[in-house]
């Protein structure tokens, strides 16, 4: 078969995108990132930001959509608002920090000043300009809505309500924050940013493969267990009682609960600190507060942006067809004493040094192999046939080694690629 000329043939995602197997050039065409930009991250939700970032009025962070610049703000009123990050003037991004507080947002090429809810309050020299209705000059604002504190947002003109697209990913993701005391979790400080050359999709597809651990992390595996690598490559991941599920609108679901019943802190590897930290627990009687140092053994993936892995965020920031930012956020346990905070980031320390950088090297590799044009396949056949759910709304289970949730988010992927997206301008 012919190579296809990415440069020159309009996007078909019926054949791009098939049962069994997808086209190299989804993750190498600039023409789909663009694409993709649009119908992926501006119709969908994204995950922008958390409520306990923005704790006082005049609080902001700044992030992305796809590839917009937006700010989350939190306003006089106590809303959390989010908009684009663009001066209505001249399309000067206005704030340049990742975060601050500011009682007004004042561009610095022209001096227009926005209210946090992103109201145009002030034109410098105003009666030589002329602007008959300033609300017509306010911030672009997106639909904004909450689950949990996790604040989501789109661009989309009739969205899915938020609660109806999360779906039964709910289940998942009220089980990782119920787990804090009084149901309250927390961000923590600054992300560390990662970036890999790369498309973003690889790190999606990653998100829910179960098996890919006991290869690319075997010297993460060894080292942790002081086990050599014959031992470690022997176990196979797919005999555990551990379960995959491919979920509606892209979200996926990795349990790994099932095959550690005597809790995770119980097969947690030995970190700095942990000793004393853990004593200081236990004579105080706390002990089974453990557990919350550790993660809950359910990585969580909101399509197209937000991981829930262990205890921490991974927020996926597509920055090029063949570029990635990956943002990766403590979370906290407000709730819970100091002692689980701090091993909640000794903890996550420890896969983030030793493990993800074996990610991002996998990354690297599969994006540098899909640049060979005459090899145009790649195959995620792994675990077929699925139930019969696939054409439905129900969910799709499966050990932690098949391929159903890279299928079933794909086609999603390929829904919203071949849709028209009912985006509203601003």
């Amino acid at each position: 078969m012919t190579a296809i000329d990415s440069g020159t043939v309009p996007p078909d995602f019926d054949y791009l995108v098939q049962p069994h197997r997808v086209h190299r050039r989804i993750y190498t065409d600039p023409q789909i990132f663009d694409l993709e930009m649009t119908r992926v991250f501006a119709a969908s939700w994204c995950y922008v930001g958390h409520e306990s970032e923005i704790p006082a009025p005049g609080d902001y962070r700044t992030t992305t959509l796809g590839l917009r610049p937006v700010l989350m703000t939190r306003g006089r009123d106590g809303a959390v608002n989010v908009l684009l990050n663009r001066c209505t003037h001249r399309g000067t991004v206005l704030a340049g920090e990742s975060s601050g507080c500011a009682k007004r947002f004042v561009c610095p090429y022209h001096g227009w000043t926005f209210a946090p809810d992103g109201q145009l309050v002030a034109i410098p020299f105003p009666a030589d300009h002329a602007v008959e209705d300033r609300s017509t000059l306010s911030l672009g604002r997106l639909t904004t809505a909450t689950y949990r504190g996790f604040v989501f947002a789109t661009l989309n003109a009739e969205p899915e309500p938020l609660d109806c697209w999360l779906g039964e990913a709910r289940e998942a993701f009220d089980t990782i924050v119920d787990r804090h005391p009084g149901g309250d979790i927390a961000v923590m400080g600054s992300p560390h940013l990662l970036e890999f050359l790369g498309n973003w999709k690889l790190s999606w597809d990653n998100a829910a493969d179960g098996l890919h651990a006991t290869f690319a992390h075997e010297s993460y595996n060894t080292l942790g267990e002081m086990v050599d690598t014959e031992t470690v490559l022997a176990r196979d991941p797919g005999s555990t009682p551990m379960v995959s599920k491919a979920l509606r609108n892209g979200h996926m679901v990795v349990d790994q609960r099932p095959g550690i019943p005597q809790g995770p802190w119980a097969t947690m590897r030995r970190v700095p600190f942990r000793e004393p930290l853990e004593s200081a627990l236990v004579d105080a009687g706390e002990e089974s507060l453990l557990d919350l140092a550790t993660g809950s053994m359910i990585n969580l993936s909101l399509f197209p942006n937000l991981l829930f892995v262990g205890n921490q965020l991974l927020v996926i920031e597509p920055v090029a067809v063949d570029r990635t930012r990956l943002q990766l956020w403590l979370t906290s346990a407000p709730g819970a004493p100091s002692e689980i905070d701090l091993l909640r980031l000794r903890v996550d320390e420890d896969f983030v040094n030793f493990g993800t950088p074996d990610d991002l090297d996998m990354f690297e590799r599969v994006q540098r192999g899909l640049s060979i044009p005459e090899m145009e396949w790649i195959d995620m056949s792994r675990g077929l046939p699925d139930s019969d759910a696939a054409d439905g709304d129900a969910t799709i289970y499966g050990p932690i080694t098949s391929e159903a949730p890279q299928r079933r988010y794909l086609a999603h992927y390929a829904k919203l690629m071949t849709t028209p997206a009912a985006t509203r301008a601003l």
